[in-house]
């Protein structure tokens, strides 16, 4: 029985490997803009990229039975689509052919698509290691050959070592998978290339093979050779020392998408564009977008304090903030302002002292931290308290002002060690939830309809806040056979609402698989869902819906192994 839409239109984000960075910044930013959208709803669609055509390659089953997410979410009625790649051959049918759709970082030729300027960081990259740096011997860590950002960032690459009067041959380029094992390709790149200077990786991932090799033979990124690499995600900020990478200056990818995907929807015309970047500095190649001199510091220049801002917390500009929340940039204007603004009147008393600090408290505690690299903040934060030093006479006033600096310095390396802590606690509670889910719902009796109902009985104790479980009438064999259908329609199981479990009804149960998002009983989520397949081996059970969330991703896929095993452990009989 299909729920009242009640206009809420519906959007899908179909995409590859959602826990990557690339995937999470993508999710990320579509979902917090679409939190404040009151009339659409965001479902995710996360599949595996699978490259594998050996039917013996036991990670490429997998992969099909996985990616039956896409053919079990045809039926449903979208009325727009975000795609991040365009090999989905069951999504390019009549079905999809009117719904407006936007293609992210991909080219496709009479689609609208968005995709970064790559040629743009990169070649701020490059002008810089060889104009500032003077690095004459430079390489690339590349990507697949039907890898289509991949192909573009190596011509752009060599492009831009012949604009700098630079030769290059293909000695200089090592193709690689793109994940994070990239350590075999990188030591045949070093192997070829033992005198090379700098290395730019066609992504963050593939910089992290290259830092383990850099390891082993006793180099260190940032001194023995500049790293920088694409995406500036998380992975960047991460890897040790912290990675250098190009990433989107302003908008991001999924903004742009959707902003562009709502004016399609909207009947407006739409044409593909692309989005600028930049060349964010860290350890492995240190590089000031902004210089700025002392004059401009120590008049509290308005223009000096934004650009501060910017550059330190590059994220928040790309946040859907919500009016009633605290505006981070305007409280760091006014806590800098007023420490600028001392310096140059010589005056600062006690209590305004007590006031910025008051205010640094206020900033940190709303999470500033989560817009910023960390190394990079107190790097920034040490060449302004450094040019302050510099400039000024020591003095009561500046005295002050380097505690105020310290302070700042003292709550970022504080924020970060909680975020650490609160993200492995995280994980681990959620690995332990799930084992104890494993034990209780061991079946060692007779598997069948009542051993799925105790099952289903006990979905509270899985850690989701907000979830529904679809399941067919029976399981489904799956052959992968040309032709193969699945069934219309699912059954709605249970939800879950802000942890508590609610079972549903036997006559309110069946569901068309063209509404499964439209039902009543589903939790309401401002961020959107995502659907995961419910599979054990040759066995399709159905889907998991949950309410997205950005700690989800990070074990979404396990955890959804782990309860189609239960699963199938309670409904199958195996002989």
């Amino acid at each position: 029985m299909k729920g009242s839409n009640n206009g809420i239109r519906t959007i899908g984000l179909i995409l590859e490997d959602a826990f990557t960075d690339f995937a999470i910044d993508i999710i990320h930013s579509v979902s917090f803009m679409v939190k404040d959208l009151k009339d659409i709803r965001l479902v995710i669609i996360p599949g595996r990229q699978d490259d594998s055509r050996d039917p013996n390659d036991l990670m490429h089953q997998y992969k099909i039975r996985h990616n039956l997410i896409y053919m079990m979410n045809e039926k449903y009625r979208f009325d727009g689509l975000l795609l991040t790649f365009p090999n989905l051959s069951r999504m390019q049918t009549d079905i999809y052919e009117n719904i407006p759709k936007v293609y992210l970082a991909t080219e496709l030729k009479d689609e609208v698509t968005v995709n970064y300027d790559d040629g743009m960081g990169i070649r701020e990259a490059i002008d810089y290691l060889v104009k500032i740096r003077g690095v004459t011997k430079l390489c690339m860590l590349g990507g697949r050959s039907d890898n289509i950002d991949a192909q573009k960032r190596k011509r752009f690459f060599r492009e831009c070592l012949e604009e700098n009067g630079l030769s290059y041959t293909e000695d200089q380029y090592e193709p690689a998978d793109m994940s994070t094992q990239t350590q075999e390709a990188a030591a045949r790149l070093l192997a070829r290339n033992p005198e090379t200077q700098a290395v730019f990786c066609v992504n963050d991932a593939s910089a992290s093979g290259l830092y383990d090799v850099l390891s082993e033979r006793g180099m260190e990124p940032g001194k023995d050779v500049y790293v920088f690499g694409f995406d500036n995600g998380p992975l960047a900020v991460n890897l040790n020392p912290p990675l250098a990478s190009i990433g989107a200056n302003g908008m991001t990818l999924g903004q742009k998408a959707l902003e562009m995907l709502l004016e399609q929807m909207d009947g407006k015309e739409v044409r593909s564009q692309k989005i600028p970047t930049r060349l964010f500095g860290r350890e492995s190649l240190m590089y000031d977008m902004y210089e700025f001199t002392a004059r401009e510091m120590l008049t509290a220049d308005n223009l000096f304090i934004n650009r501060v801002f910017n550059n330190c917390f590059y994220r928040y500009r790309n946040e859907i903030i919500s009016q009633r929340s605290i505006n981070l940039e305007r409280l760091f204007f006014e806590i800098l302002s007023r420490m600028l603004k001392s310096l140059k009147n010589r005056v600062m008393n006690t209590e305004e002292f007590s006031e910025i600090s008051r205010m640094i408290g206020i900033l940190f505690d709303r999470g500033v931290m989560m817009y910023t690299d960390p190394n990079r903040f107190v790097y920034d934060l040490g060449r302004i308290q450094a040019t302050v030093n510099e400039s000024m006479r020591p003095s009561h006033v500046t005295t002050m002002n380097n505690r105020l600096f310290t302070l700042m310095r003292d709550k970022a390396i504080q924020s970060q060690g909680v975020r650490t802590r609160t993200v492995t606690g995280r994980y681990s509670t959620g690995r332990n939830r799930i084992q104890d889910f494993m034990i209780w719902t061991t079946n060692y009796g007779k598997p069948g309809e009542e051993a799925l109902e105790f099952l289903i009985r006990q979905m509270d104790k899985i850690g989701l806040q907000n979830a529904a479980m679809y399941l067919y009438r029976e399981p489904i064999i799956y052959t992968g056979s040309d032709g193969e259908q699945l069934p219309d329609t699912m059954r709605l199981r249970c939800v879950i609402r802000d942890g508590e479990l609610f079972m549903i009804p036997a006559d309110r149960k069946e569901c068309p698989v063209a509404e499964i998002y439209d039902r009543d009983e589903l939790p309401v989520e401002k961020l959107g869902y995502v659907s995961y397949p419910l599979f054990y081996g040759k066995y399709l059970f159905g889907m998991l819906v949950c309410g997205a969330d950005e700690k989800l991703f990070e074990i979404g896929e396990f955890l959804t192994l782990q309860l189609s095993r239960a699963i199938c452990m309670n409904w199958v009989s195996i002989s």
